[in-house]
């Protein structure tokens, strides 16, 4: 009995080597979550064009209907990495979330913005009294609140109504609120479909700039640095090749995000920047956007400056592309 055991253990000893020696012989595979928005180009380039394959990586997408959607996939582990701005992904790591900021994958000041009524909304103080979409903790929560404060509209004279991204064109269009600040392609959908649409302005306009930072988890970037490093060059060179190729990166882009038209992906490309960085500037911006959060309870953190600093991982690009970071 004692050798019978003996010999099934070899065995399965044997199997599991075999196992082993097979998974070593695989390339690392990495799950990148996106949504259907322009500014997931860079993370669609990146696997669609091969740029993560060619640094040994087998990459897939996983399509999540929008980017906080995305996010919540990176935190309950069905994918590695994914990008979006500032609010959510802070949210996210002061709820537990084990996830850790590794670039910035775009700057913009035109992906974001506010769509309204023009029958109902013409200036700031047409606000008072209306309805407002926005998706809580979202980067255009954060826009509505920097836009009220900037125009001298006090909060309590809008009636926020907080709704995800996707449901505010409907919303605007029944009538049920008389403007949403949101990102694209829902701030482009919504003039096009709605009656009496218009986007309102801009992010840029009203003196914002957002930084969509990759988000990788914190177990991947931490302890299996190797492939980590290696996502981060491969995003770094995707974002290098899409600033060059800006018609190319729109028709690879569309292949997901399947907008009416690559011409109008192109245009929504070059409403961000990709700069393929990692700098002190955007982390300066992000703890204020932290104390905001803080400030009106949105996530839990008594020091919003120490949830940043854990969060802001910089060891992988300062490997990949040191010249790309100041921190």
């Amino acid at each position: 009995m004692r050798k019978l055991t003996y010999a099934i253990a070899g065995l399965l000893l044997a199997l599991g080597m075999a196992r082993v020696s097979f998974a070593a012989g695989a390339l690392p595979s990495v799950t990148v979550a996106v949504a259907p928005s322009p500014d997931m180009a860079l993370l669609i380039v990146a696997v669609r064009h091969e740029f993560l394959k060619n640094q040994g990586l087998d990459a897939k997408l996983e399509l999540f209907d929008s980017s906080p959607a995305a996010l919540q996939g990176v935190v309950a582990g069905r994918a590695d990495i994914t990008a979006n701005t500032e609010p959510p992904q802070l949210a996210a790591r002061a709820r537990g979330g084990k996830i850790v900021q590794v670039m910035t994958g775009y700057l913009s000041g035109r992906q974001n913005g506010l769509v309204v009524n023009g029958k109902l909304i013409a200036k700031p103080a047409d606000f008072a009294g209306k309805a407002i979409g926005v998706q809580r903790g979202s980067g255009g929560n954060y826009h509505m609140v920097w836009f009220l404060e900037r125009n001298n509209v006090a909060q309590d004279k809008i009636e926020a109504k907080y709704m995800a991204a996707p449901d505010q064109i409907a919303a605007l269009a029944r009538g049920d609120i008389a403007g949403f600040f949101s990102w694209e392609p829902f701030l482009s959908k919504a003039a096009a479909d709605v009656p009496g649409a218009k986007v309102y302005s801009r992010s840029m306009e009203d003196g914002l700039q957002f930084a969509g930072n990759v988000v990788m988890r914190e177990d991947l970037a931490k302890n299996n640095k190797a492939v980590a490093v290696k996502i981060v060059k491969g995003l770094i060179a995707a974002a290098d090749w899409m600033s060059a190729n800006v018609a190319a990166a729109a028709k690879i882009a569309n292949e997901v995000l399947k907008a009416p038209s690559e011409d109008l992906v192109a245009t929504q490309i070059q409403n961000l920047q990709w700069p393929g960085t990692f700098k002190k500037s955007v982390v300066e911006q992000e703890i204020r956007i932290a104390q905001w959060g803080a400030g009106i309870k949105l996530f839990p953190t008594n020091d919003p400056k120490k949830l940043v600093e854990d969060f802001v991982y910089p060891a992988l690009i300062k490997e990949a592309a040191p010249g790309r970071t100041d921190l």
